[in-house]
């Protein structure tokens, strides 16, 4: 290798320029470079480190020996410092070649979902090939011998390494079955989370606590884990809670699907499903089903599913009973009546007339969970309903048919069919804010407290006005190209 890199006709003086010039600007050019790659966060640091810290320090030496110094080709520490530059170059441009191919690709690209173990892997059959050549070359023995050499000590080396060797023998068996990748989520030792790095020893695991938790290769091969990632991406969640046996079966399946079917991030294909399962001590317990798009939004779906569900329940007159027994007299219920509605209705004082008792006479205290829709465009809510607690937005849909936010209705302020009476109210949709309390009032009492308030009657008949033009506004609108 000597006559491919340097020959006895280089003059003395070109070595010493090089030594007392050229390898100071060289460093000081190496650093430069390190430290824009260090700003830009580019890949090639480390490589461009090696080749600062090693390669260039070495041909220096190399040159300083042979030119210098004049020591023969033969010599011992010339041999050496030709092999330590040759070895520290190769493993330089292995390192750049890498940085780039697979360091400047998007997040998901090919490139950054190869495993980190296969690329060190083949960096280190290359280095191995280019060492046997280096040996070959520079020393000038046949690298047979140093395979036979290798293939002894091999033995001992294993034996000494023999559970590090096996988690790289596992990383390995891995990497060629490929049960998981960079980027998929996996339950692995009761640990969930995003496969981050697969590397010689480990795979490592950030969990959705922002811990990375590190699983050695030969446990993960050996022992069963989950793919959560796998077939695809959509993920099914099986959530079970339990009904009053007072609620018939039927009624509370299809209250549980409405639930489902209108909750943000559930998808419709494959849609969900509820089942009965169990006749249980307290409850009869079923079971929702529901799959989103991927692993990291499943979270926030099961919450908003779980968190509207208490208010759902209560709206409809579901009971989740807990490990309790309750007594309850025939004219008592466990439902929200009127009694709790008199109470509410302090702060309005204008519609507290309508707040009657005995037979004939309902006021029902509804609650809606904050982002749940409580009127429908098209289909306004059935009956008088005033807002005693929270706020809601009105929507109508624009020319495109966008829902477009026209105002904001709070306490004091009503809804309903028996408020539109054509005026308007039914085309829009009513989705709350924050939590949100109203009290729907019977149709006789209501009908009653304005015909003997024509004042309140006018101002609710401007208020529903005043949402009709604001719907009309947008109704022609079509969105900014």
């Amino acid at each position: 290798m000597n006559d491919y890199f340097l020959n006895d006709s280089i003059p003395i003086f070109w070595p010493a320029v090089y030594l007392a010039i050229g390898f100071p600007v060289l460093l000081l050019v190496l650093n430069e470079l390190i430290g824009l790659c260090v700003r830009r966060n580019w890949p090639i640091v480390k490589p461009l480190r090696t080749l600062r810290n090693f390669v260039a320090p070495s041909l220096a030496v190399l040159i300083f020996l042979r030119y210098i110094l004049e020591q023969p080709p033969e010599s011992l520490w010339v041999r050496l410092a030709e092999s330590v530059f040759w070895l520290t170059l190769l493993y330089t441009v292995l390192g750049i070649v890498n940085d780039i191919l697979f360091g400047l690709g998007e997040s998901d690209s090919w490139q950054r979902k190869v495993p980190k173990l296969f690329r060190d892997l083949a960096k280190a059959l290359l280095v191995a090939i280019g060492a046997m050549v280096i040996y070959s070359k520079v020393w000038g023995y046949d690298f047979r011998g140093a395979l036979t050499a290798l293939g002894l000590g091999s033995v001992v080396i294993g034996l000494a390494l023999q559970e590090p060797l096996g988690n790289i023998v596992s990383g390995f068996m891995l990497l060629m079955e490929r049960p998981l990748n960079v980027g998929d989520h996996v339950d692995a030792g009761g640990h969930r989370g995003r496969v981050n790095e697969i590397n010689w020893r480990s795979v490592h695991i950030e969990t959705p606590t922002r811990e990375l938790y590190i699983i050695p290769n030969v446990s993960l091969y050996k022992n069963p884990f989950s793919n959560l990632s796998r077939p695809s991406d959509v993920r099914t969640e099986l959530v079970e809670v339990g009904f009053s046996y007072d609620d018939p079966p039927n009624k509370v399946k299809d209250v549980m699907m409405a639930l489902m079917t209108s909750t943000p991030g559930i998808l419709s294909d494959p849609g969900p499903l509820v089942r009965t399962v169990d006749y249980a001590a307290y409850s009869i317990t079923y079971r929702l089903i529901f799959s989103v798009e991927r692993q990291e939004v499943l979270g926030e779906v099961r919450d908003r599913l779980l968190t509207r569900l208490w208010y759902v329940a209560k709206r409809e007159g579901l009971s989740i009973p807990f490990p309790i027994q309750m007594e309850y007299g025939p004219d008592e219920s466990p439902g929200p009546l009127a009694p709790k509605a008199s109470e509410l209705i302090q702060d309005h004082a204008r519609f507290k007339p309508a707040i009657k008792e005995g037979e004939g006479h309902q006021q029902w205290v509804i609650e809606y969970g904050k982002g749940e829709t409580v009127q429908q465009k098209g289909k306004p809510f059935q009956g008088f309903a005033l807002i005693v607690q929270g706020r809601a937005k009105l929507l109508t849909a624009d020319l495109d048919g966008e829902m477009v936010e026209i105002g904001e209705i709070g306490p004091g302020e009503c809804f309903g069919d028996q408020v539109s009476t054509g005026s308007g109210d039914d085309d829009l949709g009513i989705v709350a804010i924050e939590d949100l309390k109203v009290i729907r009032f019977d149709g006789r009492d209501i009908e009653e407290l304005l015909n003997r308030s024509p004042g309140l009657a006018a101002e609710i008949g401007d208020a529903i006005e005043a949402r009709r033009q604001a719907a009309q506004g947008i109704k022609y609108r079509r969105k900014p190209v």
